[in-house]
């Protein structure tokens, strides 16, 4: 039903040009923590269509813009890097430098202004002054009783006093548009115009006579006295000049206060982009230097921690991640040269077991060659001497005469095999079937009486090829099923599961005997190591077929639960393996002779 109505909702989608993976909102919120392969498809809620929500293409649009866009551009919002705190340290220079130029300005500014008008004040303003004193001085000739009054001298006194105040009038055109001398100009143009018509009438009168009488001179004296008083009533912009100073002394007071707090918000600033360098740049590149030289001493469990959420995070997640790779790397060679001086020492105990083997091979194959010999001699003198015996005293000595060659031939049997593994004559790899050996192996353990109770269970495909040294591989699946089905007890399980990869295979034994402990699984390949009672393990089986199995490239693990939880082991072989000593394979393989001799004697014995 799942299926049925997705293809439908894709269908819609599709058509309406917009994808259809927002219509699958079908998973119930109490499962949305569970395996998806945990619920069955079956049992799952049913689809109704109201829960598809195919919305219109705009809608659908807009929750998809929102669904993305918006997501991302609020973790860029929140996401910090290197970048943008050098952008923002930068913006803090940048806030005080600016924030230095406008206070130093704005003081340059203050500055200039005051000393404009303290120079245009001192230099460049009206000089009333200088007026009222050429009119004063205009007068004081008249004030002299005792001597006559030259024409000439009032002239030139009048004219001085006509050049003041053409002065006076050009540079009060000059003064600047401020509101105080704007209203003060109608005043000063009426003024200026009254005194200009004063000089004027000083003027006639003086040009009137050559010496001036007593009563021409009084009214010369008031005319000139007149023109003196509103002289004095002209507007004078040097009588603002202490106003302008005390202004001068509020703005440099004003100026002095911005300078010393912009200079205090500057130092602070400083403060904070030093403050913010320290953590946000130094102290992550001092934890990492610690790190570094904390693992270069060899403290691999040493680890960064960095809260910036910005590359130097990143960075010290990157090197904590490499710490432990270096960790791993460390523990994983600590292992392998522990399982290689394990696989050392086992080489050398099973070499001396094959130079031993070897040695009692050879030293026994020259008595059983006679004892065969003698034995054939024997039956075939027996059977001269057998005619005057009863018959069934000749079946006796025939049996028994038979017995001996046979036996002291399959003696001579094993020591030849013994003396070909030896020499490494079985160590030629080939294509074999996996599948095939396994079948063997059980078909062979089947006929076994004291495993017929057992339930082995068989898991693989059709074919399974590997290039392998079918012997060899075959001797350890039967050393592993067989160790497998003694350790269960009746009615015992056996599951056997084959999993194929590209390059490797899987060999799985799985079954529910009296499984082992950790000391025994720390053990379990070393030689002469057995957990059987004497006489009925040598304790070379499991460590002949770790060889074999590590010497094909592949490897061999066993693992338990504990006692009586059963035991698991996990065979792992490569498709196509590297090539081998063939002179080890041979020693291993004439070590596993005490096996082969177990299992040829319960072959013959009639166990099958």
């Amino acid at each position: 039903m799942y299926a049925t109505a997705g293809n439908d909702c894709q269908q819609q989608g599709d058509q309406q040009g917009v994808l259809a993976g927002d219509c699958h909102e079908r998973t119930p919120t109490h499962h949305a923590g569970r395996d998806n392969n945990s619920v069955p498809r079956d049992t799952a809620r049913p689809f109704r269509p109201s829960s598809c929500r195919c919305l219109k293409p705009d809608d659908r649009l807009r929750r998809q813009f929102r669904s993305r866009f918006v997501d991302t551009e609020v973790t860029m919002v929140l996401a910090r890097s290197i970048r943008r705190k050098l952008v923002v340290g930068l913006a803090l220079v940048l806030v005080m430098m600016a924030t230095l130029s406008i206070s130093g300005l704005g003081g340059l500014w203050s500055y200039r202004q005051a000393v404009r008008e303290l120079n245009f004040s001192v230099f460049e303003a009206p000089d009333r002054e200088r007026l009222e004193a050429e009119l004063a001085a205009l007068a004081t000739p008249l004030l002299d009783e005792s001597t006559g009054v030259l024409r000439q001298e009032l002239v030139d006194r009048h004219r001085d006093a006509t050049a003041a105040l053409a002065e006076y009038r050009s540079r009060w055109g000059q003064l600047e548009r401020s509101p105080e001398h704007q209203a003060n100009r109608p005043i000063s143009r009426q003024l200026l115009a009254q005194l200009d018509r004063q000089l004027l009438e000083i003027g006639h009168s003086i040009d009137g006579a050559g010496r001036l009488a007593t009563a021409g001179r009084e009214e010369l004296r008031i005319q000139v006295a007149a023109s003196l008083r509103t002289a004095r009533s002209l507007p004078d912009p040097r009588a603002g000049l202490r106003g302008r100073l005390r202004e001068a002394d509020r703005a440099l007071a004003s100026r002095t206060r911005w300078l010393v707090g912009s200079t205090i918000a500057a130092v602070l600033l400083f403060v904070a982009f030093v403050h913010a360098g320290y953590r946000w740049v130094f102290q992550p590149i001092r934890a990492l230097h610690e790190g570094a030289r904390r693992v270069a001493q060899g403290d691999l469990d040493y680890r960064v921690e960095l809260s910036t959420r910005d590359e130097m995070a990143e960075l010290a997640e990157s090197f904590n991640q490499m710490t432990d790779r270096f960790r791993d790397i460390r523990d994983d060679l600590d292992g392998q040269v522990r399982d290689r001086s394990r696989q050392l020492v086992r080489s050398e105990r099973l070499a001396g077991v094959g130079f031993l083997a070897a040695g009692v091979a050879h030293e026994i194959n020259n008595p059983l060659a006679a004892i065969a010999m003698a034995g054939e001699s024997l039956q075939e003198r027996l059977e001269a001497l057998l005619g005057q015996a009863a018959p069934d005293e000749q079946k006796v000595i025939r049996q028994y005469a038979e017995m001996i060659g046979r036996e002291a031939f399959r003696c001579q049997e094993i020591t030849a095999r013994l003396l070909d593994f030896s020499r490494g004559q079985d160590a030629s790899r080939a294509p074999h079937d996996l599948v095939k050996l396994v079948n063997e192996v059980l078909a062979l353990v089947g006929h076994m009486s004291r495993f017929r109770d057992r339930s082995i269970t068989f898991s693989a495909g059709s074919s399974c090829q590997l290039e392998i040294n079918g012997p060899q591989i075959k001797q350890v699946i039967l050393n592993l099923i067989a160790n497998a089905l003694e350790s269960t007890s009746e009615r015992g399980r056996l599951d056997i599961e084959l999993t194929s990869q590209t390059d490797l295979v899987t060999l799985s034994f799985a079954d529910d005997g009296c499984g082992m402990t950790s000391e025994t699984i720390e053990n379990l390949f070393e030689p002469f190591f057995t957990t059987k009672s004497t006489g009925k393990g040598t304790g070379l089986g499991l460590s002949i077929s770790h060889r074999i199995i590590s010497d094909h490239g592949g490897t061999i693990e066993a693992s338990s639960d504990g006692a009586g939880q059963g035991s698991q082991f996990r065979l792992q072989l490569p498709r196509r393996s590297e090539h081998i000593d063939s002179d080890w394979v041979g020693r291993a393989t004439s070590d596993g002779l005490a096996e082969s001799v177990v299992e040829k004697t319960i072959e013959t014995d009639g166990e099958f």
